[in-house]
């Protein structure tokens, strides 16, 4: 038998990696930090991190650069640029709640510092957004794999760079170690033109 299954609209999330400098790392360990509202992780008193890490923000935005128009092939005439960045520094248990980005497009994370067992990413499935089954309808699997999984977790190292739209539900799991875990986050938005009307229209 013959047989093809066709993903259609996946919800894409962009890897790379950038080579860690040390002086990044110093620059984020030296800033001033303060507890986060929901009092489990310590974020910069800083929002714009990457004005003062310039060589930092050029590489990440030739990866947003890649990322929209060589994979999303958004057409050049529309220029992605980065609102905010702010540090999030997490000691012994620290961990984040899932969340999302508001009065964004896209969002990223890059990480400086990421001790073994010191907090994972996890992306989760909105339950909105019904890519097969609706959620009254719980199936048991015999393997995981992107189409059916309800969470998809990602083991940070020094260098990742994570892209992934700004409604894309995320969280962090527990700092299991003594060593504080370091990142940058940061949003982006778009300048250009629109309202042309094109729709388009994929045929196969």
């Amino acid at each position: 038998m013959s047989s093809e299954v066709l993903n259609l609209w996946p919800m894409p999330l962009y890897k790379s990696i950038i080579d860690v400098k040390q002086e990044w790392k110093d620059y984020i360990s030296k800033i001033d930090y303060e507890r986060n509202s929901a009092d489990n992780a310590d974020m910069s008193k800083e929002y714009y991190v990457l004005e003062h890490l310039i060589d930092l923000k050029k590489e990440i935005l030739d990866c947003v650069e890649d990322f929209t128009k060589n994979h999303l092939k958004i057409s050049k005439r529309f220029d992605f640029y980065i609102l905010n960045s702010w540090s999030n520094k997490h000691n012994y248990n620290d961990w984040s709640h899932s969340h999302y980005h508001g009065n964004s497009l896209i969002s990223g994370v890059y990480y400086l510092n990421t001790p073994k067992k010191s907090g994972d990413i996890e992306f989760i499935k909105n339950h909105l957004y019904n890519n097969m089954f609706s959620e009254s309808f719980i199936f048991n699997y015999s393997e995981d794999n992107f189409t059916n999984t309800e969470c998809v977790r990602i083991i940070p190292k020094e260098g990742l760079l994570l892209l992934f739209p700004s409604h894309l539900q995320h969280k962090v799991t527990k700092n299991k170690t003594n060593e504080s875990r370091y990142s940058i986050a940061f949003n982006i938005f778009v300048n250009g033109e629109f309202g042309n009307g094109e729709i388009m229209d994929l045929k196969l």
